[in-house]
């Protein structure tokens, strides 16, 4: 008779097994690749697979047992990649930090979700190592990529000796726990979104289905940091289909422009303004993009002219998708057949695996047109938000997943984004969409990026206020902004104050920090 763990290794969901697959069918593959000064590195996926087995080994002879926290702090390497794949395969709970937060949040990341080892690239070591002193609590520290310092083990030594046999001793259940990816602390500490296996592998089975892509057309590149979950996600992707992901350090716009040519890239998914930044650069004609099967935008809308000028250049249809930690990605997608006819902020049907509706308060689902909050049920869906039950049942009420974006579904259920809830400014009892405002700025010559925030008012309760960031060399005038919104805006939409810098607070991913621009100018109306 099968014992219980025979049975598991047969039927169970486990992201860790991924990579034996993978190893098995396509082993001379390149999994990654990646660019360490001049010279190219590839990484085959039985390469890979041995590897992520010795870490995993080498973790285990360090005392850490499944179910242990591994905090990950670093760049896009293939280190990372490394880690992030040992804790799958160990049954360990991955805690991919961002590193470039502020110390107090990176240190409440490690604190708060228990993490007993931590990964770090060497520039953080001091950092790291000053934290962990802080915490009552012994930790493995081990340097993904650099020299090694403050007590941290090089990264080769730690795993040198080890097995590269596959781990194949432990029970994994779907629904254990994979992840916790904290969210940012824009209004109170971060949410730990506790992601399960099952989490993980459903959704990357639901992105390559949603974007209509075949494993042969899934050559890519992780931009994005890799802390946060859509680089996470394409990486996964890449390695399920046993593709090749480009690992890329930092945004560099003529690198990129290369990189899609040398490594002849077939699927990309970047922000807007990264997307940009390659159609202005000067070296954009310079190199072959035929190769390109798909282009990916999301985060931020981009403009039909834009979208039009990408497909010319790049010779591929271009779609949005929108999601976020919680729903472990993507959600939505936007098909570009309704790109080329609708314009917006417009993020698409639900996903393959996704149901999508729109919500009031009272948990009614609303019909297409009436604006509410966009709700998602999906196997992709977070198990909860770690050790916060009052937050995890205000995001599982009605039983819908919360996303806390407003907006509305029209009469072929794309959704239209509004704004974020909590980024809606109330003045003079009207509600103003932060998102249409800044849409109407952005459109004015001069404008690099702008905020748009609702400030403390005697009168209006919330006066509409638009911090602007110019453009290099560029002069940008308060009042002449203020008329052209007036022209194109409701007179309760206009801002009732332009604040020009030279620029703006960002994320990690490219999204002003509001809250830090609400804390800075909170006063900019007082006596008013």
């Amino acid at each position: 008779m099968a014992t219980e763990l025979e049975i598991n290794l047969i039927r169970r969901i486990a992201v860790g097994d991924i990579l034996r697959r993978r190893a098995t069918d396509c082993g001379y593959n390149e999994a990654m690749v990646e660019y360490i000064g001049d010279k190219r590195h590839g990484t085959t996926y039985q390469s890979l697979n041995a590897r992520v087995n010795q870490l995993t080994h080498a973790l285990r002879a360090s005392g850490l047992v499944q179910g242990d926290r591994i905090a990950i702090l670093g760049a896009n390497t293939s280190e990372f990649v490394t880690a992030l794949m040992a804790c799958f395969k160990g049954g360990f709970v991955a805690v991919p930090v961002n590193y470039v937060q502020n110390p107090h949040d990176v240190e409440y990341n490690i604190e708060h979700s228990g993490a007993r080892a931590i990964f770090a690239d060497a520039q953080l070591h001091g950092l790291v190592s000053e934290i962990a002193s802080s915490i009552d609590r012994d930790f493995v520290l081990v340097t993904l990529s650099g020299e090694t310092s403050n007590g941290f083990a090089d990264f080769e030594t730690f795993l040198a000796g080890q097995s590269s046999e596959e781990i194949e001793d432990i029970i994994i259940h779907d629904d254990d726990l994979a992840q916790i990816m904290y969210t940012s602390g824009t209004t109170a500490k971060p949410k730990g979104v506790m992601l399960s296996h099952k989490n993980l592998y459903i959704a990357t089975l639901n992105t390559v289905i949603s974007i209509g892509a075949n494993k042969d057309q899934l050559v890519t590149a992780a931009v994005l940091p890799a802390f946060h979950i859509t680089a996470e996600l394409f990486v996964l992707v890449a390695l399920h289909f046993g593709s090749k992901v480009v690992l890329v350090k930092g945004f560099d716009p003529a690198a990129m422009l290369e990189t899609i040519e040398a490594e002849k890239l077939q699927f990309l998914i970047l922000l807007p303004l990264m997307w940009k930044a390659l159609l202005g650069h000067p070296q954009l004609n310079q190199h072959n993009y035929s190769s390109m099967q798909l282009g990916m935008y999301g985060m931020a809308p981009m403009d039909a002219p834009t979208l039009e000028k990408l497909g010319e250049v790049f010779g591929c249809p271009f779609i949005t998708g929108s999601g976020q930690t919680e729903i472990n990605g993507v959600a939505t997608i936007m098909d570009a057949q309704w790109a080329a006819v609708k314009e917006g902020n417009i993020w698409g049907d639900g996903s393959a695996t996704t149901d999508q509706a729109v919500m009031d308060d009272q948990g009614n689902l609303l019909p297409a047109g009436e604006i509410g909050e966009v709700v998602w049920r999906s196997p992709q869906t977070m198990l909860g938000y770690y050790r916060n039950k009052e937050a995890t049942d205000e995001a599982q009420a009605h039983g819908w997943h919360h996303s806390g974006d407003i907006g509305f579904l029209d009469d072929d259920r794309q959704f239209h984004f509004v704004d974020r809830k909590k980024d809606i400014v109330k003045s003079g009892g009207e509600n103003v969409s932060s998102v249409k405002v800044e849409r109407t700025i952005l459109a004015y010559p001069g404008v690099a990026n702008v905020g748009v925030i609702g400030l403390p008012h005697t009168h209006w309760g919330e006066a509409v206020t638009a911090v602007v960031a110019r453009e290099a060399n560029t002069d940008l005038d308060e009042q002449a902004i203020i008329e052209h919104c007036k022209r194109e805006l409701g007179g309760f939409e206009v801002p009732k104050k332009i604040i020009i810098l030279d620029q703006l607070p960002m994320t990690a991913t490219g999204k002003v920090k509001k809250h830090l621009l609400r804390q800075e100018y909170a006063e900019a109306f007082t006596g008013a």
